[in-house]
């Protein structure tokens, strides 16, 4: 276990793939998500994985998975993300949702933004599609990146919406809440119950990056994102 950490935080801190095969992952989920959560001493937010019908069909998950990311990872309203070290970076619009004080409510979220999910794997091609390879690599772990934050509204977000991902002033994907198994608000309540089941620090302020509203594209240095879904409208740059 302690190869597979070392490996995977050395290839992030050098932007290139791990230098690991499939028989150096953990088999038990929770020996892949203790993996995982060592590499985030830290935990400003979480990402979830495999919420889509697209990502079930790779990685044939009967539930979510998700991965911790570190303060340094993650960015509220700033005009311009960098990509820097990242490794073959992707991009996709979400919807993030902010722990409040009550961890214990039914919808134990204050805010809510939309935002971008930059996923930047260093999973070798050969682990990459692998369940526990994903949970220990943090979910594809990469940057975060939130905007249009305001008060967490249930009804707005627990009703069908559409999302419009634009990438260089050009149409990137239509999407919405209806590509989100059990929509954003289900992915995130699905979520906590599996970070409680797993012992997780969940705390107040962490954000939840519910799913992709669309499928990922590639990002690279000079992207302007630009995203609108539920009457909130979102513009990065990327560098």
């Amino acid at each position: 276990m302690n190869h597979l950490v070392s490996a995977l935080q050395d290839a992030r801190a050098k932007g290139e793939a791990a230098r690991i095969t499939a028989q150096d992952l953990p088999r038990a989920v929770e020996e892949a998500y203790a993996a995982g959560l060592s590499q985030a001493p830290e935990v400003a937010a979480w990402k979830i994985g495999g919420a889509n019908p697209w990502s079930r069909q790779v990685f044939a998950n009967a539930e979510v998975f998700f991965g911790p990311l570190t303060p340094r990872e993650v960015a509220v309203g700033t005009d311009v993300l960098s990509l820097a070290g990242l490794h073959a970076p992707l991009a996709e619009p979400e919807l993030m949702l902010e722990l409040g004080d009550d961890l214990e409510a039914e919808l134990p979220f204050a805010r809510m933004g939309l935002g971008f999910e930059i996923p930047a794997s260093v999973l070798p091609d050969g682990a990459k599609s692998l369940l526990t390879g994903q949970m220990a690599d943090r979910a594809g772990a990469g940057a975060l990146w939130i905007g249009a934050v305001q008060p967490f509204d249930a009804a707005r977000c627990g009703a069908a919406f559409v999302s419009h991902f634009r990438r260089n002033g050009a149409a990137a994907a239509e999407g919405g809440s209806g590509n989100i198994i059990g929509g954003p608000v289900g992915a995130a309540k699905e979520f906590l119950a599996l970070a409680r089941r797993h012992g997780m620090p969940l705390a107040q302020g962490q954000w939840i990056a519910t799913g992709g509203l669309s499928p990922a594209v590639p990002a690279a240095p000079g992207d302007l994102l630009e995203c609108r879904a539920m009457d909130m409208e979102v513009r990065l740059r990327l560098a």
